[in-house]
């Protein structure tokens, strides 16, 4: 009998898991292919939107908490402000 270690065990586990909890243990294989690959490209997506655009926002929410709780601009690092229709407006 082959031996298995614990990490091989758990990743079986959570294996099983992920086909228990989406249902995909009843899927034929190319069921679960094109199920696997649209949650790989839609995962994908989220996390190169989320590096793209995320720090720029994060920065965007942290000088606005700045004018609120100083009460002046931050210290002028951004090139232009952004107008409420998208476009830069330079300083």
């Amino acid at each position: 009998m082959l031996y298995t270690t614990p990490l091989l065990r758990w990743l079986q586990r959570k294996r099983y898991q992920y086909e228990v909890t989406f249902s995909l243990y009843m899927l034929t294989p190319t069921e679960k292919f094109i199920f696997n690959s649209f949650l790989f490209l839609f995962i994908s997506m989220i996390i190169i939107a989320a590096s793209l655009y995320l720090p720029q926002h994060i920065m965007t929410i942290a000088s606005r908490a700045w004018f609120y709780y100083a009460g002046e601009e931050g210290d002028g690092s951004r090139a232009g402000k952004w107008g409420r229709d998208g476009g830069v407006i330079q300083t």
